[in-house]
């Protein structure tokens, strides 16, 4: 067995997988026995985003296998369109429907998300500014 840089790789790609599905399982077991409103896999997303942002997993550990997972991503698609396919028929009763979803949905997730980049922004420089003010007082003095 090859320990070098392949053998390495492959064995980070691995256990970032194990890593990602440990994740995935907890929140979805969280979800049914907790009874929270919530999918299971979105939980473990945030789990997972608190476990890195607390430092109890290191990013270096799922990078790899998350990198891996994003660029074979439109395979994960693929039941999804074959399942839209099936029902191409009530789709085609009432398209209306389903294309003022397709257009507002993403319309109004990207108004959202602008106010909200826009409101931390504001936030964070007007915590900033007084800093900087503050140096400039203290270097002409």
């Amino acid at each position: 067995m090859k320990i070098g840089g392949e053998g390495l790789a492959g064995m980070k790609l691995v256990s970032g997988i194990l890593i990602l599905l440990a994740f995935y399982g907890v929140g979805t077991l969280a979800s049914k026995w907790l009874h929270i409103p919530m999918p299971g896999n979105l939980i473990g997303m945030l789990l997972l985003t608190l476990c890195l942002c607390m430092g109890w997993i290191r990013m270096d550990w799922v990078e790899r296998a998350s990198a891996f997972l994003v660029r074979h991503m439109m395979l994960f698609f693929v039941p999804i369109i074959v399942g839209v396919a099936s029902y191409m028929s009530g789709i085609a009763k009432d398209p209306w429907t389903i294309l003022l979803s397709l257009v507002l949905g993403p319309v109004i997730v990207m108004l959202v998300t602008g106010r909200v980049v826009q409101w931390y922004l504001s936030r964070h420089k007007r915590k900033e500014e007084p800093s900087v003010q503050h140096e400039g007082r203290a270097l002409d003095a």
